[in-house]
């Protein structure tokens, strides 16, 4: 937990050197991440490009931070109500291609800011 009360996020590039730890919940779009030794691994609900030619995530046409941010909101819920093993902090792995649109749907949510501490980077 972070001074200010918020659970730290962190974002992951890829799976190669991922070691699991048992205080992080994985929040995913990535298939084929094994749960041992998380505190949890959540997969994020697929969504097929627009008609308009972007790719699943674009904040354009998701809304409320689309997908990504509706799972992390559901995880917090999860979280404090018991449905979730305890977590002290979110590590984020975006599919190949999508850490940008993830990022960016995530820092432009009002209720996933308030409620997780996101880097600067």
């Amino acid at each position: 937990m972070t001074a200010d009360g918020r659970i730290p996020l962190e974002f992951l590039t890829d799976t190669t050197g991922l070691v699991p730890r048992p205080d992080t919940l994985l929040v995913t779009g990535t298939d084929g991440i094994p749960a041992h030794g998380w505190a949890g691994v959540v997969m994020v609900a697929a969504r097929p490009a627009t008609a308009f030619g972007h790719m699943t995530g674009c904040q354009c046409c998701t809304g409320r931070g689309g997908t990504v941010a509706a799972t992390l909101g559901d995880v917090f819920r999860q979280r404090a109500t018991g449905g979730l093993k305890w977590f002290a902090r979110v590590a984020v792995l975006p599919p190949v291609g999508q850490a940008q649109a993830w990022r960016a749907a995530l820092r432009g949510d009002v209720l996933v800011g308030a409620r997780f501490a996101m880097p600067d980077a």
